[in-house]
């Protein structure tokens, strides 16, 4: 059972409040102490999604033509979707490719390769080893985004932006249930409120204008009043 709710909560906290390398980021440690409980797949979504968002639009602006991170990404994509032996195959031969475009930009952008070529590894890995390195990866060039810039108050803006984003992924938001906002039938049983329009039986649509302790008023479309029994909520 994969932890959710006010644990997880505690958990990004927690890594928010550790220091970290100023240059590196989070030990993988920490991302496996917080979040090895996880769901792999979905972890591995939340490693796509801090690769996709926070750092491959800087590799797509300047090299429009060299789409290896995104294949590896999409490859990756794949497998989960489909978890087939051809999917596996291409994720890897993506990770290769993404170690080629690392070699050839190191010292200038190559964690971003680095980040999409973990994702592809940790399709079929048997453990989460590659998404810390993708998260890893991912911090690293935010905070070495900064550093270029001397920007250094921002941080740990970049740490809380990396966790935002896998917290989204991990723990999307709960969708409440549409209101029901029509007339309601009535029932001796129910519990009705002030201004709510319910349908009987016999009277046909109603309209609530006074709710007792156990009995409410109603107006019918005639204009003509009735008292109805309800039990309101305690």
């Amino acid at each position: 059972m994969y932890v959710q709710g006010v644990a997880l909560q505690d958990k990004f906290e927690r890594l928010a409040a550790i220091r970290g390398d100023t240059t590196k980021g989070l030990p993988e440690s920490a991302w496996k102490a917080n979040l090895d409980d996880q769901d792999p797949d979905t972890l591995l979504r939340a490693a796509i999604a801090a690769t996709r968002q926070l750092i491959l639009p800087e590799w797509e602006s300047k090299r429009v033509d060299d789409r290896r991170p995104q294949l590896a990404l999409e490859a990756t994509e794949a497998w989960l979707a489909t978890k087939s032996a051809d999917a596996l195959a291409n994720a890897k031969a993506t990770a290769k490719e993404c170690t080629a475009a690392r070699n050839e930009t190191f010292g200038n952008d190559h964690r971003i390769p680095e980040a999409a070529r973990a994702c592809a590894w940790a399709c079929g890995a048997k453990d989460n080893t590659h998404i810390w390195e993708a998260f890893g990866a991912v911090e690293e060039e935010l905070l070495a985004r900064v550093q270029l810039v001397a920007e250094y108050h921002r941080v740990p803006e970049q740490r809380r932006n990396l966790l935002a984003t896998i917290r989204r992924v991990l723990e999307p938001p709960v969708v409440e249930a549409p209101k029901v906002t029509g007339p309601v039938p009535y029932s001796a049983s129910g519990s009705f409120t002030v201004g709510q329009e319910l349908t009987h039986v016999k009277f046909g649509k109603l309209v609530v204008t006074v709710a007792g302790p156990s009995t409410i008023d109603v107006t019918l479309e005639d204009g003509s009043t009735k008292r109805l029994a309800h039990k309101p909520k305690s």
